[in-house]
């Protein structure tokens, strides 16, 4: 009542009061609306046909380690996190979902309340849920952003194809805008090389399978001394770079890892925008925590291109080249193909320093430095 500037026992009261003028705040009952789950959304990445799920990234919360990414397909979303086989495959308690990336632009975040996905907090669509021209509007405000916030400009790249760059790995690829200028292509990559005898004879019977049921895709499969992963892509300026990137890789080797690293290609065929015919290494994990020391030497020195900040392993079976190129592989995970083969295990214990555009040698890139690791 004093707040108020009234008094309980009003007219009886034998005090007097000064009226005070009180403004209170005024109080919105207006209430948000509801914004679509991460749920929600992973349903609508995997049922929905128009949408290809290998362009996704997911941010996730990990608990020592902070907000990292992870392609979308890596994940097991019909796995109880509870019963999951973390050796074989990996699954994400939904709460942890910060947010999902679409060619490096935020389509749902929990922390800005954006949905672009649904639709369900006010924004428009964006694609592939939404037409093109639902998101031309925000092009003076992207370019604006950009001038303004430099980190984010990193964030809001458009990605283009590895026919584009040269680089072997095809979602790694450079990213170019509209408005800006290209940024610098790759020059060297590190990899490891796919060549068990196993993997070899799997990969010509599942290219004889699949060319039986795909005869357009016969020009396009890679040579088998060509089968690699990619683990870094650089950027190195003259021979003096070149040569230190070496060393580093030479220093790397001989760190100690115990149990070495090994990986297996499962047979589930994916691919990047119908051009490109890929198998995932598996797991992933070890894989990553691996290249996350190479990742780190190399970005201190400034040569670790941005691209690879977000690596998506994988190793490349089939590539359409040309750009403008059919989307032959579109739905190539109907195709019944593949079924009782096993590519074994590969053990990553030699890594290769590689030139993008050098001359092949034996079928193969050319290699600047090769080391074995310990």
């Amino acid at each position: 009542f004093f707040q108020k500037g009234k008094c309980h026992f009003g007219g009886r009261c034998r005090l007097s009061h000064r009226f005070v003028q009180i403004h209170l705040p005024l109080v919105s009952n207006k209430k948000e609306p509801r914004m679509r789950t991460a749920d929600e959304v992973i349903s609508r990445i995997l049922w929905d046909t128009s949408v290809d799920a290998s362009e996704f990234v997911v941010g996730y919360v990990d608990r020592f380690l902070g907000v990292l990414e992870r392609p979308f397909c890596d994940f097991n979303w019909d796995t109880n996190p509870c019963d999951c086989d973390y050796t074989t495959e990996l699954a994400l308690p939904r709460h942890r979902i910060q947010y999902f990336a679409y060619r490096g632009h935020r389509v749902w975040d929990r922390h800005s309340r954006t949905d672009r996905v649904f639709g369900s907090t006010g924004q428009s669509l964006a694609p592939p849920f939404g037409k093109e021209e639902e998101v031309k509007g925000e092009t003076f405000l992207c370019l604006h952003l950009r001038v303004k916030d430099p980190e984010q400009q990193q964030d809001r790249g458009c990605e283009t194809t590895e026919e584009q760059t040269g680089d072997p790995a095809p979602e790694q690829a450079e990213e170019k805008c509209d408005g800006r200028p290209p940024k610098k292509k790759p020059t060297h990559f590190i990899t490891f090389r796919a060549n068990t005898p196993t993997i070899l004879s799997c990969f010509h019977q599942l290219q004889e399978e699949l060319t039986a049921l795909l005869p357009s895709s016969a020009p396009h499969w890679q040579a088998a001394p060509k089968l690699h992963v990619t683990l870094c892509l650089l950027v190195l300026r003259g021979p003096a770079e070149v040569a230190a990137a070496a060393e580093i890789l030479r220093r790397f080797a001989q760190l100690d890892r115990n149990p070495p690293v090994a990986v297996t290609f499962p047979v589930k065929l994916k691919h990047f925008s119908g051009r490109v015919l890929y198998l995932s290494p598996q797991p992933q994990l070890r894989l990553h925590q691996l290249n996350c020391g190479l990742q780190e030497a190399f970005r201190k020195e400034g040569w670790l291109h941005r691209s690879s900040y977000n690596p998506r392993y994988h190793l490349t079976l089939a590539k359409v080249e040309d750009a403008a190129g059919e989307r032959i592989f579109d739905g190539v995970w109907d195709l019944k193909v593949g079924k009782g083969l096993n590519f074994g295990r590969q053990p990553v214990n030699t890594l290769h320093l590689c030139t993008v555009s050098g001359a092949e040698v034996n079928g193969f890139y050319d290699i600047v430095c090769t080391v074995t690791l310990r």
